[in-house]
């Protein structure tokens, strides 16, 4: 239960700095601040290691899409997966922090 409600405490947090970060102006930084996380659970239990949300280890058809559509949309983020050997289609979530460094997922 704590750790449900300390996850939810941080996402909160995460989601008002990077309204926050918005409102202010700040510019996001470039696509070459990435990482990488695979959340594919048949591989191993990676993802439970990293503490990785179940919705983003197990995505709804709508987090996918909103990720694809960003990749598609974002020329140097794809720019920068592709370099980094990962396959486009298997993007399933992106999280940007205030900083404008992002969290990919991939599965």
């Amino acid at each position: 239960m704590n750790k449900a409600f300390a996850l939810v405490v941080l996402m909160s947090a995460a989601t008002m700095g990077t309204a926050y970060a918005r409102d202010m102006g700040m510019t996001a930084k470039p696509a070459g601040d990435v990482a990488i996380v695979y959340t594919d659970p048949e591989i191993d239990n990676s993802a439970k290691r990293l503490d990785v949300p179940e919705s983003i280890i197990h995505p709804s058809q709508a987090m996918v899409q909103k990720a694809q559509a960003e990749v598609k949309a974002d020329r140097a983020l794809r720019a920068d997966l592709l370099k980094q050997n990962v396959e486009l289609n298997n993007v399933v979530a992106i999280d940007t922090a205030a900083d404008g460094s992002r969290t990919v997922y991939v599965r």
